[in-house]
This record gives C-alpha cells, sequence and structure tokens, in this order.
C-alpha cells in the first residue's frame, strides 16, 4: 500500500509543471523584451489572443511594460 501511495504522489508531482505551460516558461524582464523586439511582438500576439489566460503572467505584465517604455520614447522622440 505505501508502495502505491509512493509512486501516486511521485507521478503526480511529475506531472504538475506540466499544468501551466504559460507560468512554467522562465519570465522575461522588461529590459530583456526591449533589447529582443521580435519576441516582444510575439509575446504581445500571443498574450493578445488569450488574455483570459495570460494576461496576469510575467510575461505579459512584462512585455505590456516594454511596449509602454517605448511607446513613452517614440513620443519623447517625436516632439525633439
Amino acid at each position: 500500500m505505501k508502495t502505491r501511495l509512493a509512486i501516486l504522489l511521485v507521478t503526480a508531482a511529475a506531472a504538475l509543471p506540466g499544468c501551466n505551460d504559460a507560468e512554467s516558461q522562465q519570465a522575461k524582464t522588461v529590459g530583456w523584451f526591449l533589447d529582443h523586439r521580435d519576441e516582444l511582438a510575439a509575446a504581445l500576439k500571443g498574450c493578445g489572443d488569450n488574455p483570459g489566460e495570460l494576461e496576469k503572467t510575467s510575461n505579459c505584465i512584462n512585455a505590456n511594460e516594454a511596449r509602454n517604455k517605448i511607446t513613452i520614447q517614440e513620443m519623447k522622440d517625436a516632439l525633439k
């Protein structure tokens, strides 16, 4: 009985990391997104395509913040 319980617990623990693939990915920083514009565009598209599930993830929050910083800088540059 204890062996079955141990196998069940190990199996359940191994399956948990795959439950939420969006959160299991390593979070990218705002600075990283600023340096990797193609990945920023892809992240923003993914976040926009599934906001109900992804909106509150670290990558979507950081990608949106990077987009905001880019927009502000572009506005400042346009006023020069």
